[in-house]
C-alpha cells in the first residue's frame, strides 16, 4: 500500500505547474488576439481537478479553433499530456508532450520550453529514473529562476523532492520540500504549497512519524480555503492510513469513504486502488466480511487496471527510446555528409578526411543497428508478458464470477423460502398456535441460511486469487445432516419427509468440506422441487471398498433419458424444468455439481425408473 501511495504522488501532484501561471496565457495570446483560446485554456486548467472530462472537453475546443500558431499548438500539446498524466494515460501524456518539445524547438518562448521540459521529467519519474528526473527538474529550476517565476519554482522544488523521496534520500526530499514553501511564501492559498504539505506528510509517514504526518494532512484540509478534489482524497486517505496504523477502523473507514468519492470526481485510477484499498481493509477490521469482499473485488479491478497501464507506460518508453536513437543517427548521418561534401572540394587531405568520416559513421552505423535489435527484442518481451499477464487476469475473473455464482445460487433458494411463508403468514392464513410453530420454523431457518452465508463469505474471501480444492477427511453423514437442516422449511412448506438412513455413521470422505456441501445442497433442493407435494425423499450412504456412495432419491416427477444424458455429458448450463408446483430454475445448480464433483475426483450418475422418480448417485473417494 505504501508503494500505490508513493505512485499516486508522482503521478498527480507534479502535474499542478503545468499550467500554473494563467498570467502567462493571456500575454502569449493577447498579442494576437486570440482571446477565447485564452479563456478555453484557463477554464480547462482549473477544472484539471474537479472534473477531468470538461477540462478535456475544452482543450479540444482550443485546439480546433482556425488560424492557431505553433506556439499555441504546442500549448494544447502541453495541457493534454498534463490531462492525461491526471488520468494515469501514460502513453497519451508520452505522445503529446513529444509532440510539444518538437514544435517547440523553432520557438523562442522559455515558458512554454520548461514546461515541456518538466513533461520529459515525468516520464523519467513514471519510468522509476530518478537520477535523471532530479536532473532535468533541477534544469528547470534554473529556467525558472531566470524567468523570475515563483510559482513554478514551488512546483520545480517539488517535483525535485518527489524524485529524491521516491529513491529513498528523505531528508534530501524535505530539504527541497522546504525550499518550495519558502519560494511560494507570497502565495500563501497556491495548491502548490498544499501538495507539497501532502507530500511532506507522506514522507514522515514513511519514516514512522505518525503525529507530524497527521498534523500536515490535518493543516492541508483546515487551512486550504478552496481545497480540490485531489487534495482531499490524499488527505483523507492518508488520514484514514495513520488510524488504521493506530487501530482506529472506524474512523479509518470514515477517511476512506470520503477519499473514494473524491477521487472517482477526479477518475484518478491511482487514488481508486488507493482508497478501496483502506476501506477494504477497515471494514475486514471491524468484522464486515461482506463489505469488505465488495472493496476487495473492486480494489483487485483497479490494480489490474494500473497493471496494464504500466506496462503500456514501459513499452511507450521503449518506442520512444527507439525513436530517439533513430533520430539521433539521422542527425549524426546528415552532419557527416555535409563535411564530406565539403572536403570532397578540397586537396587530397580533404578526401582522407572524408575517408576517415564514412569509416567513424559505418562504425556508428553498425552500434545503432546493435542497439535498434536490443531495443527491439525488450519491447517483444515485454508485449509476451502483457499478453500472459492478461491470460492470467481473464482466467481469474472467470474463477471469481463462478464464485459470485455459487453465493448467489446458494442463498436464493433458503431466502425464497422464507419469503413464502412471510407472505402466507401476512394474509393472516394462520391461527395463533400456526403462527407461533411458524415463526419457531422461521427463525431456525434464518439462524441456519446465516451460518450458510457466513461460510460461503469466508470460503468465497480465501478464494480471491482463484478457486483452490482443499481435500481432507470429512464426515458426508455431518454434511448430509446440515444440508437437511438447512432445507428443513422448504420440506415443510412441502409436506415433504426426509428420510436418512446412513449404512455407516463413520465414513469419512477426502474432498473440499465447501464443495461437497455445495454438491450435496444442490441435489437435495433438486429433489424437494421435483417431489410432489406429501412425498418422500430418501438419503442413504454406503461404503465400497475405495468409494463412499451417497444416493438421494424422490418419488417426483422423473428425468426423461435425453435429459439425463444431456446432464451427464454437456460441460454448459442446461435449462431447468418447472417444479411440481412452479419452482423456477436456472439450471447451473447441477453445473457446479458436476464441476465440484470433478475438482474433488467424485462422479455422478443419474436414474430414473418408468415408474416415476429421479435417483442420484455421488461416488466421493474414502478418507483411509
Amino acid at each position: 500500500m505504501i508503494s500505490n501511495f508513493h505512485r499516486v504522488q508522482l503521478v498527480l501532484t507534479i502535474l499542478f505547474w503545468l499550467g500554473m501561471n494563467s498570467t502567462i496565457y493571456s500575454q502569449k495570446l493577447n498579442s494576437n488576439g486570440k482571446e477565447v483560446f485564452d479563456t478555453l485554456i484557463n477554464k480547462a486548467w482549473q477544472l484539471r481537478y474537479v472534473n477531468w472530462d470538461s477540462a478535456k472537453a475544452l482543450v479540444n475546443r482550443a485546439e480546433n479553433l482556425p488560424d492557431l500558431t505553433n506556439l499555441q499548438l504546442a500549448m494544447v500539446a502541453n495541457q493534454l499530456g498534463a490531462l492525461y498524466y491526471i488520468k494515469g494515460d501514460y502513453a497519451a501524456s508520452l505522445r503529446n508532450y513529444t509532440l510539444a518539445i518538437t514544435m517547440l524547438k523553432s520557438e523562442n518562448d522559455l515558458t512554454q520550453k520548461v514546461l515541456a521540459l518538466n513533461g520529459r521529467g515525468l516520464i523519467y519519474l513514471s519510468q522509476h529514473s530518478y537520477g535523471q528526473a532530479v536532473e532535468i527538474f533541477q534544469k528547470c529550476i534554473e529556467i525558472n529562476s531566470q524567468l523570475g517565476d515563483s510559482l513554478a519554482l514551488g512546483a520545480n522544488y517539488l517535483n525535485k523532492g518527489i524524485s529524491l523521496s521516491e529513491s529513498g534520500r528523505f531528508q534530501e526530499a524535505l530539504e527541497s520540500l522546504k525550499l518550495g514553501i519558502h519560494v511560494t511564501a507570497s502565495y500563501p492559498e497556491t495548491p502548490t504549497r498544499f501538495m507539497n504539505l501532502n507530500r511532506q506528510g507522506q514522507i514522515q509517514f514513511d519514516l514512522g512519524n505518525l503525529e507530524e504526518a497527521k498534523k500536515l494532512f490535518l493543516q492541508v484540509i483546515r487551512e486550504n480555503p478552496t481545497p480540490n478534489n485531489w487534495e482531499k482524497t490524499f488527505s483523507n486517505t492518508g488520514l484514514g492510513l495513520i488510524a488504521l496504523a493506530e487501530t482506529r477502523p472506524q474512523e479509518a473507514l470514515d477517511y476512506g469513504l470520503k477519499a473514494y468519492q473524491y477521487a472517482e470526481l477526479v477518475n484518478a485510477f491511482w487514488d481508486k486502488e488507493r482508497a478501496t484499498s483502506l476501506v477494504s481493509s477497515a471494514y475486514e477490521k471491524l468484522g464486515m466480511h461482506q463489505e469488505a469482499l465488495e472493496y476487495s473485488r473492486l480494489n483487485k479491478s483497479y490494480s489490474d487496471s494500473l497493471y496494464n497501464e504500466n506496462k503500456n507506460a514501459e513499452i511507450s518508453y521503449l518506442q520512444l527510446q527507439l525513436a530517439e536513437a533513430d533520430n539521433e543517427s539521422l542527425d549524426k548521418e546528415r552532419q557527416l555528409n555535409k563535411q564530406a561534401a565539403e572536403f570532397s572540394q578540397k586537396t587530397v587531405l580533404g578526401l582522407g578526411i572524408t575517408m576517415v568520416m564514412l569509416i567513424t559513421l559505418l562504425l556508428f552505423h553498425r552500434k545503432w543497428l546493435k542497439e535498434k535489435v536490443h531495443l527491439n527484442k525488450l519491447l517483444l518481451e515485454k508485449q509476451h508478458e502483457i499478453l500472459h499477464q492478461n491470460n492470467a487476469l481473464q482466467s481469474l475473473n472467470e474463477e471469481k464470477n463462478k464464485l459470485f455464482s455459487v453465493l448467489t445460487h446458494d442463498l436464493r433458494t433458503p431466502i425464497n423460502s422464507i419469503k413464502q411463508i412471510l407472505e402466507v403468514q401476512n394474509a393472516n392464513l394462520f391461527d395463533e398456535n400456526e403462527k407461533k410453530h411458524i415463526n419457531q420454523l422461521l427463525l431456525k431457518q434464518v439462524i441456519q441460511t446465516d451460518l450458510m452465508m457466513d461460510e460461503l463469505i469466508h470460503w468465497s474471501i480465501a478464494q480471491m486469487d482463484g478457486i483452490v480444492t482443499d481435500r481432507l477427511p470429512v464426515s458426508l453423514k455431518h454434511l448430509v445432516a446440515e444440508c437437511i437442516a438447512q432445507n428443513e422449511l422448504l420440506t415443510i412448506n412441502k409436506g415433504l419427509q426426509v428420510i436418512f438412513s446412513p449404512e455407516n455413521p463413520a465414513l469419512q470422505i477426502l474432498a473440499d468440506r465447501t464443495q461437497i456441501k455445495i454438491i450435496i445442497q444442490n441435489c437435495l433442493q433438486n429433489a424437494i422441487k421435483f417431489s410432489y407435494p406429501g412425498g418422500r425423499i430418501f438419503l442413504e450412504i454406503s461404503g465400497k471398498e475405495r468409494a463412499v456412495i451417497l444416493k438421494i432419491k424422490d418419488e417426483g416427477i422423473g428425468i426423461s433419458p435425453d435429459k439425463i444424458q444431456k446432464i451427464l455429458n454437456q460441460k454448459s448450463i442446461i435449462s431447468s424444468e418447472t417444479g411440481t408446483i412452479q419452482e423456477k430454475g436456472t439450471g447451473l445448480g447441477m453445473l457446479l455439481v458436476k464441476q465440484f464433483l470433478e475438482l474433488n475426483r467424485g462422479k455422478l450418475n443419474l436414474q430414473s425408473p418408468a415408474e416415476g422418480g429421479t435417483e442420484i448417485i455421488l461416488t466421493f473417494e474414502k478418507a483411509l
